[in-house]
């Protein structure tokens, strides 16, 4: 009744005429017949409209509580609106207040009655274990997040969930090493399956094929997933994984871009229901597109202060990387969030979701800018959330681990420093012209890989299921999700030099070749390319394998080898890195088939305490150098472990897999 009086203040067409007798009693009685026309007609429309419904991202569902809404004010003569268009503004309006209010009261949710329906629904999709278990496992990666900016943060309140968290003592904070590369792909390799084998980066030359390859792309993903996963149990085996990269063996995967396209009818019936499901909420799907809707108008405006801000370098602009952020920030975390709910209802034994904002915001904007910390404090409100249900409303008790699987750390851009992108760069020294510069907006946009997960999803009902608004919608999100100009999976000719940037390290290879050149066939084939390009201020290193089995590490005046440590030169390339610490992680990636033949890192500056990172980005990861390394875990203080469980993501995978294991000894599983 409060959000409809402040829709009547607010909208000309919407309006209260008190001269109407009983006009008060209207004001009582119309959220009631509201409410009543929603549970009676508002299932019984997305069902006939559940294709369209579902690929344009559930339009029809915000349409009809507008429509709902003007159809019931008909029944009352002293609520006037004047059109459609007003009751489905007042519809947006009435949400937004009533959702403020109840989050404001600490309300899980503003609609029991539809709750209880949707979770009963719920239960029948999606993984069941053979015996009822007495306990599960709720896994919440935070991506991006350094252990020394979470400090930071904490110091903010920003965060009181995980403040309480520390302080009652039910969990505690752990910094771990993530290792080479510093991404998510690798990460979740080694976390899900104990083996980062052969997983070089976010974009890699597949030498078998001679072609790019890109996390980002379902096959290529896929095809990754399987190498890694071979002959191995992933560690979510019979649970459930929301908005991840790899799949982790779970039998339910959703917003995950190693399952996408995959033929599994049954299971992908399991999964369009889920996705159907969120837009049978009244408030839900309204609350995300607002939510979306916000975040777009945010980040523009953020967008503008920060390049008139000298403190941060000047980024290019982009309509489109903005749009990509909202989608992945602010629509996909309610989405996540809705689905997380939904499986601890069904007491999935372990469940495994990515919250990408901070990740997508602090590239933009730095690890500790105000933006990329208020998105942590979204994430605090749905840990709180999460944490009354796994108490309050699952079948089983869940404990809670939350960890990231890289950091960032403060960068400078290598085009805003030196003019040119390294490809450019490499082309240059090499003799060559770049014939496909990367434009740098579009160079490492994970962004626009959570968002072709949603697209992904909307397309599996097959074009020829479209209405026109479904054809429309899915057009504009095609537009923002189009691929660079060098597409993942393009041929290339022979004998060209290909840059595979993952932030502040990128993979030089040479195509043409069946497997990986040595330093001194380089050499041999491109004299003083490799001196030229230790030379270059914005790279801190270049790494090779050598022709005797071993591997070095050169700058402009050292060496290093990175298996037996001797040096030469006067300075130690890995000085400004850690030295010792990186040069075994260095070697091993160096042994993969499909590393580059050549590894670059961006340079360490000092006096700014900043990478020079290779990619559009404020802050960075990939490499090494900074805290972008440094991830955290946020783990029960029950768990037993030791030094050595932190010291890389298989090692932390024996440690979850350890635990879960006692978890189903408990419950009998």
């Amino acid at each position: 009744m409060l959000a409809l009086l402040v829709a009547v203040s607010l909208l000309p067409g919407f309006r209260l005429d008190t001269s109407v007798p009983g006009w008060r009693m209207a004001v009582l009685r119309l959220p009631l017949y509201f409410a009543l026309a929603l549970i009676l007609f508002r299932p019984l429309l997305l069902f006939l409209t559940l294709p369209l419904n579902s690929l344009t991202l559930g339009a029809p569902s915000l349409l009809f509580n507008g429509l709902i809404l003007y159809w019931t004010a008909k029944a009352e003569p002293a609520i006037i609106i004047n059109n459609y268009l007003e009751a489905l503004v007042g519809t947006l309006v009435m949400t937004v207040l009533s959702t403020g209010v109840v989050g404001w009261l600490g309300l899980d949710e503003a609609y029991p009655f539809y709750q209880s329906v949707i979770y009963r629904l719920g239960r029948s999709f999606g993984p069941t274990a053979q015996r009822k278990p007495l306990r599960g496992l709720l896994i919440l990666q935070v991506d991006g997040l350094s252990y020394r900016s979470l400090k930071r943060v904490l110091e903010t309140g920003r965060v009181p969930t995980i403040s309480a968290m520390l302080a009652k003592g039910s969990h505690r904070l752990v910094r771990w090493n993530c290792r080479i590369p510093s991404n998510t792909p690798a990460v979740q390799a080694g976390l899900f399956y104990g083996n980062r084998e052969n997983v070089p980066g976010y974009r890699w030359f597949d030498r078998a094929t001679q072609k790019i390859r890109v996390v980002s792309h379902p096959e290529d993903l896929r095809h990754l997933e399987e190498s890694v996963a071979r002959g191995r149990t992933g560690l979510l085996a019979g649970g459930s994984v929301i908005n991840s990269f790899m799949s982790g063996g779970a039998a339910k995967r959703l917003l995950t871009v190693s399952a996408l396209g995959q033929d599994s009818e049954h299971r992908r019936q399991g999964e369009q229901a889920d996705f159907n499901l969120f837009f049978l909420s009244p408030s839900a799907y309204t609350l995300a597109v607002l939510n979306a809707v916000w975040d777009y108008a945010a980040g523009v405006a953020l967008s503008v202060v920060g390049r008139l801000w000298s403190g941060r370098p000047p980024l290019r602009f982009s309509w489109k990387r903005v749009a990509q952020k909202a989608v992945a920030n602010s629509f996909l975390r309610d989405l996540s969030f809705f689905w997380l709910k939904q499986d601890m209802v069904r007491g999935a034994p372990v469940i495994y979701s990515n919250f990408v904002g901070y990740d997508e915001v602090a590239h933009h904007t730095g690890p500790d800018a105000y933006e990329a910390q208020i998105t942590l404090s979204g994430l605090d409100r749905r840990l709180r959330r999460l944490q009354r249900r796994a108490r309050r409303q699952s079948p089983i008790r869940y404990e809670i681990v939350v960890f990231s699987d890289h950091g960032q750390t403060e960068s400078m851009p290598y085009r805003l420093l030196y003019g040119e992108t390294i490809e450019e760069t490499v082309a240059g020294m090499l003799g060559r012209t770049a014939e496909h510069p990367t434009d740098p907006e579009r160079a490492f946009n994970p962004d626009r890989s959570y968002t072709a997960r949603l697209l992904f999803q909307m397309e599996q009902a097959g074009p020829g299921r479209l209405g026109w608004a479904g054809l429309k919608g899915r057009k504009a999100l095609a537009g923002i999700v189009a691929e660079d100009l060098v597409a993942a999976g393009a041929d290339l000719e022979s004998n060209k030099a290909v840059v595979c940037v993952s932030g502040s390290l990128a993979h030089i290879t040479f195509t043409g070749h069946e497997k990986p050149l040595t330093l001194e066939e380089i050499v041999t084939l491109y004299p003083g390319f490799v001196e030229q390009l230790s030379r270059h201020p914005g790279v801190g290193f270049v790494a090779a394998a050598r022709q005797f089995g071993d591997a070095v590490a050169i700058c402009e005046d050292g060496i290093r080898n990175l298996i037996t440590g001797e040096m030469g030169g006067e300075n130690d390339p890995l000085a400004d890195f850690g030295g010792e610490r990186w040069a075994q992680d260095l070697a091993q990636l160096l042994a993969y088939p499909d590393t580059g033949d050549l590894i670059i890192n961006g340079a360490w500056l000092a006096e700014q305490e900043r990478i020079v990172v290779l990619e559009e980005q404020t802050s960075s990861h990939g490499g090494v150098g900074g805290p972008q390394t440094e991830p955290f875990v946020l783990l029960p203080r029950k768990w037993a472990t030791s030094v050595e469980d932190f010291q890389s993501p298989e090692a932390l995978h024996r440690l979850i897999k350890r635990e879960l294991d006692r978890l189903r000894r408990s419950r009998g599983v």
